[in-house]
């Protein structure tokens, strides 16, 4: 577990956007998140578990070859959170190249096994987007009046 404190309801009261820190922070607090690509020409998500180290999406592959595609491309990945009874809530935005990664050796953040987010074995494989943009929103969603939900 991150000894960092993660973000709080109380970072997420009003409407704005994030700073660099905070989208850095609420990244690392989720373990998972949106992989946006094209397939087709299409616009296209796929949810994945990943860790956010150093500046990076490092996301683990387990070795599947549906994942060489995004070699050398830019692709986005989107993460965020609402709190139903209160309807906000955050969202963040990276864009960056990716690229395939076999092993840990040289990722930044998984020399240390406290801050690794999960156990792997030397030839695993991964897909890291090298974070280029990052962006994100503090939200609260519209509630219709007599919407209770």
């Amino acid at each position: 577990m991150d000894p960092r404190p993660g973000p709080t309801a109380a970072n997420t009261a009003t409407d704005g956007p994030l700073t660099t820190r905070e989208c850095l922070d609420f990244l690392r607090s989720v373990p998972v998140g949106r992989l946006l690509y094209t397939e087709d020409a299409l616009p296209a998500v796929r949810p994945v578990t990943f860790a956010c180290p150093d500046g990076q999406i490092v996301i683990p592959t387990g070795d599947n070859p549906w994942f060489t595609r995004f070699e050398g491309t830019v692709l986005a990945f989107e993460t965020g959170n609402i709190t139903a009874s209160t309807r906000s809530g955050w969202s963040v935005l990276a864009i960056g190249r990716a690229r395939l990664f076999a092993g840990t050796d040289g990722l930044g953040g998984f020399d240390d096994p406290t801050r690794s987010p999960w156990s792997g074995s030397a030839g695993d494989c991964y897909l890291l987007i090298d974070i280029a943009s990052l962006s994100g929103h503090r939200t609260t969603l519209l509630r219709p009046t007599g919407d209770h939900r």
